[in-house]
């Protein structure tokens, strides 16, 4: 699994009973079951730095409470009984909203009126739940079978094979399902957490879509901003689109680019010595340097480390003989933005003529793209 980084987020309506005349300023109350008298209940806020504590109160002996919270505005928040109880809901400055559910499973038994987004992420979230069980389920059964097959390679394959196909059925319908949840739902912040599912590459059109819908309906939002600003770097970095230089210095504190290496492909590593999935990439990775170092064909290793000795001892230990570069400031390297990657081990290969072939491939991927590009 790659660590991922990455800030989920969303919006509402407002209800009013017929005859009441209408509220105004932010309301949220609820009524739980299986609660107690007196426990308390949280606001928080969820921002693209962490988890912001806004308001508590208390439940009455019938589980109700309510916030009449200052500083709410367009975002994501969760109400919280416990750190593992709590509810994501997407609110906004102006709404009247009531939640039900159990207090103990707060995540999967809360249900919400006044807020259409709550609503909408409510339902994205319950399907996501659904097939991310079912594909841990073959997962599972997958491992457990392949212990019975000891070290028979022609049977472990095959067994791949038969697991392969209802897991990639169950990953290609949640791909349909989530481009379809932003088509019908484009300014919804809801989306903001549904499209991190999509791989950029193969839906362009939805992210545009989400992008332009969500810009013209929130052009101040800090979620909204950020997001624009995420989709144009993807598309200053799509696949075909010159390699955007960089400098950084290397072991010997020189400066290196990119640029310097025009006319040989090259396969950036996106990595760091503290990443576990990057450890356990790198015996591959220095496999494929060995295979393709022959032929027009370099290597550069791109840390996110932030203490120098850490890094050299990373280098060090796992072989790491051609050039390797980090200016040692960790997910503020200027490479993230710049490449639009939110999690390590990333790679990306560049053609000799300096543009983008392929990006984020694992190492089987990444042997077999530059096999097509090199030869055996």
């Amino acid at each position: 699994m790659k660590l991922k980084h990455i800030a989920f987020l969303s919006a509402v309506t407002l209800l009013v009973a017929c005859n009441e005349k209408k509220k105004s300023g932010f309301e949220l109350s609820g009524t739980l079951t299986n609660a107690s008298e007196g426990v308390s209940v949280y606001l928080d806020r969820l921002t693209t730095q962490g988890t912001n504590h806004l308001d508590s109160t208390k439940m009455d002996k019938d589980g109700k409470f309510t916030f009449h919270t200052k500083g709410v505005y367009k975002g994501f928040y969760n109400l919280r009984i416990t750190q593992s109880s709590y509810a994501t809901l997407i609110l906004d400055s102006t709404e009247q909203v009531t939640i039900t559910g159990n207090s103990q499973l707060l995540g999967d038994t809360y249900k919400v009126d006044g807020s259409t987004d709550s609503k909408l992420f409510g339902q994205m979230n319950s399907n996501m739940k659904t097939a991310s069980f079912k594909m841990d389920s073959i997962k599972k059964l997958y491992q457990a079978l392949l212990g019975t097959y000891g070290n028979d390679t022609a049977k472990m394959d095959s067994l791949s094979h038969v697991f392969e196909k209802p897991y990639d059925a169950i990953m290609a319908d949640q791909k349909a399902y989530i481009a379809k949840f932003v088509k019908d739902n484009p300014s919804s912040f809801a989306c903001l957490a549904a499209i991190q599912q999509l791989p950029y590459e193969e839906y362009t059109s939805c992210y545009t879509t989400l992008d332009d819908a969500l810009t013209k309906a929130y052009p101040t939002s800090t979620y909204v901003t950020l997001f624009h600003t995420d989709v144009a770097n993807l598309k200053r970095v799509a696949v075909g689109s010159p390699a955007p230089d960089f400098t950084l210095p290397d072991t010997d504190g020189k400066d290196f680019s990119l640029s310097s290496l025009k006319g040989k492909v090259v396969l950036i590593d996106f990595w760091a010595s503290w990443c576990g999935p990057c450890r356990a990439s790198l015996p591959g990775i220095v496999k494929i340097y060995n295979k393709y170092k022959d032929k027009n064909f370099v290597m550069l290793s791109v840390s996110l480390d932030k203490d120098k000795d850490h890094w050299l001892a990373g280098i060090k230990q796992f072989g790491l003989t051609w050039t390797n570069v980090s200016d040692l400031k960790y997910w503020d390297s200027k490479v993230v933005r710049l490449y639009g990657f939110d999690g390590i081990p990333f790679s990306v290969i560049v053609g000799a003529d300096g543009n983008i072939v392929a990006k984020g491939l694992e190492v089987p991927a990444v042997d077999a793209k530059l096999e097509s590009l090199l030869g055996k």
